[in-house]
């Protein structure tokens, strides 16, 4: 199938010439890859590298709410605390998170378990005895005043910093002066001695030590050290006591920092939610245990989007620098043809799934159905095993990141999609690829339930995971089995699939050369036998070589005559025609089959075997008419005349077959083959290609070489097993093997 060709029911317009059933021209397609292959590598690279970039960065990092604000798709809502749900929310997979409730509770209980931390006030007993002194400078104010008694207690109460009894109040005013002074003095010094030989601490003391005493038992030593029961005793003991104020104080910022050292040192209590267990129900308000559930499930906006879009740009860039360097130091080995379409093909598929991966994620689907193997499959295929598991993680990691950051999505689709590499790597046929993919499918079900496992679920969860996987094996096999028809046709890639439907003998290629040149159809046919054995032989590519051989001489079509094996019963053209002007028709058909193999579609590989399949050897029967000639007319030969110039074959399957192609042509011309003779035939035609140089550039080895005209002889005597005359009948002496006869 070939898209946006023309159709064949198609008429052409008046007075055009009707389309030619030979020759096709380009589609839409075929033009469009003929002007990526033409564009510059360095250019081209450099074009794959930022659009790749710039697609995924867009993909993965992308902000689906604004989309979802449009009413476009069933996106996850957006919760925050007070936020009632709309609908009911499952966890899509197990995640531990750190629960704000029970973590905020055990910092509280550990920063209460914290003693006040005391020190000592140094200041106090200044303070106290300028209190003290203030209060007797202001008493003895009152005392030398005229104003009535009981105005003065009351003035003396007021001056107290405490609560004075009046009766305290009175006796300071009725005493006489020198008692009055020894009230201060007694105060003073009692409440100094205090202060110099311990502590006094103002609240519970709850830590003992041995040079602190409570306020209470402060004021129990002023009352005891007072002395005497006299009116000047008794009031320097109540003054004492009420003077006195701890000097041993609760160091409020050090209380509150160690509170919050010990606070900072609990660990966060850590909550987990097993996959499918119910995180919110409808009409239920987000809490701040259920939104931290929902940012650890990723169902919050726990970032903010430019700075994710930042991590998700770096990662990505990342991701194209390891490609980049991949593909500088293994592009030779991974990509041998169409190497600028290859490429955009991996960006394209590698953009598209990842979009798809995007979708799923975006209409709430279980991110496990993501179908990567799908792309596996695809991919290795299409292009090559190596290059496939590099996309593989790539994709991994950004559909990890598409599913709020799963890591174990990530393994899970690593695993499976990296396991189709190696099980689709070896598919010659449909079958063997529908068997794969089924394969796949198994593996990938063993593999997500042994994720969900580790994963912390239970066995029941784990087996409806498992049931996920199985059925994204199905669908990656579904979309690989359409999807691969399609890209091989329109990529015109080589893969063992489509090389099975090109051995067809009844593609129409092949049955317009059999209706025009029957006997080039016959030849090829014989040279693909020949071929095929000989690649199984040497273990190269066995299909490659006898589809190439089908279509080595498709050239022939177009002057069938001209070629011996399509003269039955007809006179030979190039009796009438002087060497040269012979040779230049030979030549000419190898350019004609590669023009009609590239107007068909044919793979690349394909088209290199036909321009190859001749190397530049010399057609040798008509060189040699041309000396012959020369001799008589006396005009010079350029051997160059006589040349193809198709290349030399650049490939073991070229190589195969131009061998084989040489050895049936002229076996072919033999009257009565013999196996002796086929073997000198053989043999002839190995040297003469190795003198000549025609195996330079393929990577045959002489042992190589040899192999596979031990199997191009044995599978020719097979041919022509029953007509064979055996040796007792050949003439005594060595058989010299004749030049092929203009054979093409």
């Amino acid at each position: 199938m070939r898209l946006f060709r023309p159709r064949a029911h198609d008429r052409p317009p008046s007075g055009t010439r009707p389309p030619d059933p030979l020759h096709r021209p380009p589609g839409v397609v075929e033009r469009m890859i003929a002007r990526v292959e033409a564009v510059p590598r360095r250019r081209l690279y450099v074009i794959l590298a930022v659009v790749t970039w710039f697609c995924l960065t867009f993909l993965v990092g992308m902000d689906t709410r604004p989309i979802a604000s449009l009413g476009l798709g069933t996106s996850v809502q957006d919760y925050h605390l007070g936020s009632v749900a709309r609908s009911d929310v499952y966890a899509q997979r197990s995640v531990t998170y750190e629960d704000p409730v029970r973590t905020e509770a055990a910092r509280q209980q550990a920063a209460s378990s914290v003693q006040p931390v005391y020190r000592l006030d140094r200041r106090v007993p200044s303070e106290v005895e300028a209190k003290v002194r203030g209060f007797f400078d202001r008493v003895g104010q009152i005392r030398s005043s005229h104003r009535p008694t009981e105005s003065r207690v009351s003035e003396v109460v007021g001056a107290a910093p405490f609560h004075l009894p009046r009766d305290v109040a009175a006796s300071l005013l009725s005493m006489s002066g020198d008692d009055f002074r020894s009230v201060e003095e007694g105060t003073l010094r009692n409440l100094s001695a205090l202060y110099r030989s311990t502590a006094v601490a103002g609240g519970s003391l709850q830590q003992g030590h041995p040079s602190v005493i409570t306020l209470s038992e402060a004021r129990l030593r002023l009352a005891q050290a007072s002395g005497g029961s006299g009116e000047v005793g008794r009031i320097t003991g109540i003054l004492s006591r009420d003077f006195l104020q701890p000097n041993y104080v609760v160091d409020r910022a050090a209380t509150e920092k160690a509170r919050r050292e010990a606070a900072s040192r609990v660990r966060p209590v850590m909550g987990s939610v097993q996959q499918g267990e119910r995180v919110l129900s409808r009409g239920e308000v987000v809490d701040r245990e259920k939104l931290a559930q929902l940012k650890a499930l990723g169902k919050a906006d726990s970032t903010k989007p430019w700075t994710a879009l930042l991590g998700v740009a770096l990662v990505v860039s990342a991701e194209m620098g390891v490609a980049w360097y991949f593909l500088e130091r293994f592009r030779r080995r991974i990509l041998k043809t169409k190497v600028a379409t290859r490429l955009v093909l991996a960006s394209a598929l590698t953009i598209l799934f990842t979009a798809v991966a995007r979708a799923f994620v975006y209409f709430s689907l279980n991110p496990y159905l993501i179908p990567l193997a799908g792309f596996s499959i695809l991919g290795t295929i299409l292009l090559g095993p190596r290059m496939m598991f590099l996309l593989v993680v790539i994709c991994s990691v950004n559909f990890g990141i598409i599913g709020q950051n799963d890591d174990l999505l990530t393994a899970t689709l690593m695993l499976s999609s990296g396991f189709a590499v190696y099980t689709v790597v070896r598919a010659d046929s449909r079958m063997d690829l529908l068997r794969a993919g089924l394969f796949v499918a198994v593996v990938m079900a063993v593999v997500t339930f042994a994720v969900s496992l580790i994963g912390g679920t239970g066995l029941h969860v784990a087996l409806r995971q498992g049931g996920y996987g199985l059925i994204n094996g199905f669908l990656s096999l579904m979309i690989a089995m359409v999807m691969l028809p399609l890209l091989e046709s329109t990529f015109n890639f080589l893969t063992p699939m489509r090389l099975l439907e090109l051995s067809d003998p009844g593609h129409p290629l092949l049955q317009q050369l059999l209706r025009r040149a029957p006997g080039t159809f016959s030849h090829s046919m014989q040279v693909g036998n020949l071929a095929e054995n000989a690649a199984e032989r040497i273990e190269a590519n066995a299909l490659l070589a006898r589809v190439g051989s089908y279509y080595h001489d498709i050239g022939k079509i177009e002057h069938p005559l001209y070629f011996i094996e399509n003269q039955i019963g007809r006179s030979n053209p190039h009796e009438n025609l002087s060497p040269m002007l012979s040779a230049k028709i030979l030549r000419r058909h190898v350019k004609d089959g590669v023009e009609l193999a590239r107007s068909w579609g044919l793979p690349e590989e394909i088209v290199e075997i036909i321009a190859q399949h001749h190397g530049n050897t010399r057609i040798e029967y008509f060189y040699r008419k041309a000396l012959k000639e020369s001799q008589k007319g006396g005009e010079a030969v350029t051997e160059s005349d006589f040349r193809y110039h198709g290349g030399l074959p650049r490939s073991k399957e070229a190589g195969i077959v131009m061998l084989a192609d040489s050895v049936e042509a002229t076996v072919r011309s033999l009257e009565k083959p013999t196996p002796k003779r086929i073997e000198d035939i053989v043999s002839y035609h190995i040297n003469s290609k190795l003198n000549d140089g025609q195996f330079d550039r393929c990577d045959l080895t002489v042992h190589e070489i040899q192999q596979v005209g031990d199997a191009i002889r044995e599978a020719m005597i097979g041919f022509l097993g029953p007509r064979i005359e055996y040796p007792e009948a050949l003439p005594p002496g060595k058989p010299k093997p004749e030049p092929t006869k203009h054979t093409g």
